[in-house]
């Protein structure tokens, strides 16, 4: 049985009139073995065998992506990524910075401006990408991922 809290501690906005509250729920490690087989999620999504030069890439790729988040996004910004890496809820991090949800979300998705055609501004999520596809190191590490992925030898 999974018990469901909802918290409206926040003050009253005018979004409360339009916004959803959101809930997520955790299960059981239980729960989630009755999904596994042999090779567990990690096997079904990357069929690729253990490759020491592959595992120092994406921990090269995990370190480079701190960096351009360290330096690159907004102070706010990079305490919500770092605090969402964590495996806070976006409750959980409102709550902590005492601001509303919607906040959250919109430092890490952005703002969709509808009057503009859906135009979405602002929002980690789109600065991260974009600065990673343009970061010389980012490209040349997921480059080499890409030459071990597709030269599988079996």
């Amino acid at each position: 049985m999974v018990k469901i809290k909802i918290d409206r501690d926040f003050a009253k906005n005018r979004s409360d009139r339009y916004q959803y509250v959101l809930v997520e729920a955790s299960c059981s490690p239980d729960m989630l073995a009755e999904f596994s087989d042999a090779r567990g999620i990690t096997g079904i999504i990357n069929d690729s065998k253990y490759n020491e030069e592959l595992f120092k890439l994406q921990n090269d790729l995990r370190d480079e992506l701190w960096r351009i988040i360290k330096t690159k996004l907004t102070d706010r910004q990079c305490e919500v990524i770092e605090l969402y890496a964590q495996g806070l809820t976006q409750i959980e991090i409102a709550k902590k910075l005492n601001v509303n949800q919607s906040s959250i979300t919109k430092s890490i998705n952005g703002n969709c401006d509808y009057r503009n055609g859906k135009k979405v501004y602002g929002g980690a999520k789109k600065k991260l990408r974009r600065l990673a596809g343009q970061d010389p190191v980012i490209k040349s590490i997921l480059a080499r991922i890409n030459e071990i992925q597709n030269d599988k030898p079996y």
